[in-house]
């Protein structure tokens, strides 16, 4: 699932960036912001090993995000434009059923981009994807000890933001996201297993910028 995540990413934000470069003039810009948002994540809804997958009931997860962005408004139009950052999250997601309980706390790198448009002087409209890779540290109940393994998301976000002086903006995000997470277990009662943790869901976050 992180190959899947990880190729249909890249696909949707070269996309992005051809449409991007293909119908907007671009000029130079200080739209330049430090973004530092907080909100929610999926939880652990599925579970897949060698002997097999199911759903499982999840607990929810949460999400900080520190990212630095940069949008182009167009020459013709300088209306629209296109925009592109990148940063680092700190994370974590959970699911408890049947009396075992699993607690990933994530770390990575972020990337996203998309498109962008004014609704009038103070407010700025963003919609495009965003991708992460980085790791998962996994504490399971019942099993000794703690590891790590590889870990992706990806999701759709749409987002509105509001100017405040010249200098700082809030912003709301609205999105859906998926994650997969791959965890090595060697002992235990739960044996020698290579274990995919995923999950699904609706995204929400408040975001404070400051833009130079």
């Amino acid at each position: 699932m992180t190959r899947n995540i990880i190729t249909t990413a890249i696909a949707v934000s070269l996309v992005a960036g051809v449409c991007v470069a293909e119908e907007t003039e671009v000029k130079e810009s200080k739209d330049f912001s430090i973004r530092v948002s907080l909100g929610n994540a999926p939880g652990i809804d599925e579970v897949e090993s060698s002997g097999g997958s199911g759903s499982i009931n999840d607990d929810g997860g949460a999400r900080v995000e520190i990212i630095a962005v940069k949008r182009w408004w167009g020459k013709s139009n300088s209306n629209i434009g296109g925009s592109f950052g990148g940063g680092v999250f700190f994370g974590n997601h959970a699911l408890s059923d049947g009396g075992i309980e699993v607690d990933l706390t994530t770390f990575g790198v972020l990337l996203q981009g998309g498109f962008i448009a004014k609704a009038g002087d103070h407010i700025v409209l963003e919609v495009g994807p965003y991708l992460g890779i980085g790791i998962a540290d996994n504490e399971t109940s019942g099993y000794s000890g703690s590891g790590t393994g590889s870990y992706g998301l990806f999701g759709v976000k749409g987002g509105a933001f509001f100017l405040l002086g010249s200098k700082v903006e809030l912003g709301l995000e609205l999105g859906y996201e998926a994650f997969s997470h791959e965890q090595e277990y060697d002992g235990g009662w739960i044996g020698n297993e290579d274990v995919t943790f995923s999950g699904s869901g609706v995204h929400v976050a408040a975001v404070f910028a400051v833009k130079f």
